[in-house]
């Protein structure tokens, strides 16, 4: 099971490559959360050519993860539902959660089946190679990741990369979507 893991990640890069191709997308802007991030960090050290802009939304990969989240995740699940709303009301740092993202988060939590080992760090080698006009948004209060040393990491293998520390935000940053617009020039 373990090499199999290994294999699908390897290639995951290589599957959003054909997905550009069969799009007939030569380039495009690339966003992603947490194992998205991940996935978007893949794509962009193998195809830098295909990707204008990088935003990573609390990445997985680039820091390391918070051992006692899982603990976290057990015991709120233990209270049924009000302990799964308030768990997702701690991944969003505390802060309102608009009901339709909730319900979302929801769904996938019962649909999706949770990797259970720990998320492999990319290489500093790795991290240098993403050349493209970066930009990083991570939640002060994230229970899931150590936002300072995501941040510092990144800020110190990419020097070019944009860094943001939100303050109130954790590790879903569903109110900040202007934000990332704004960076993206995709705002009105």
């Amino acid at each position: 099971m373990w090499l199999q893991l290994c294999t699908v990640r390897l290639h995951l890069g290589d599957w959003l490559n054909d997905v550009f191709n069969d799009l007939s997308l030569e380039k495009a802007n690339v966003v992603g959360i947490s194992l998205g991030a991940w996935l978007s960090i893949k794509f962009s050290v193998s195809y830098p050519e295909k990707v204008d802009k990088l935003v990573l939304l609390c990445p997985s990969g680039v820091g390391p993860q918070k051992n006692s989240f899982i603990f976290k995740a057990m015991a709120h699940t233990l209270l049924g539902e009000k302990g799964i709303d308030k768990l997702y009301y701690k991944v969003n740092g505390n802060q309102p959660i608009p009901e339709e993202m909730l319900k979302y988060q929801k769904l996938i939590g019962k649909s999706f089946n949770y990797r259970r080992e720990t998320i492999p760090l990319f290489s500093d080698n790795g991290l240098k190679l993403l050349t493209m006009p970066t930009v990083l948004f991570v939640g002060a209060k994230d229970i899931m990741l150590h936002s300072d040393k995501t941040a510092k990491r990144l800020g110190d293998l990419v020097p070019h990369a944009k860094i943001n520390i939100l303050p109130e935000a954790g590790h879903s940053n569903v109110n900040d979507a202007n934000k990332i617009m704004v960076w993206l020039n995709l705002s009105s």
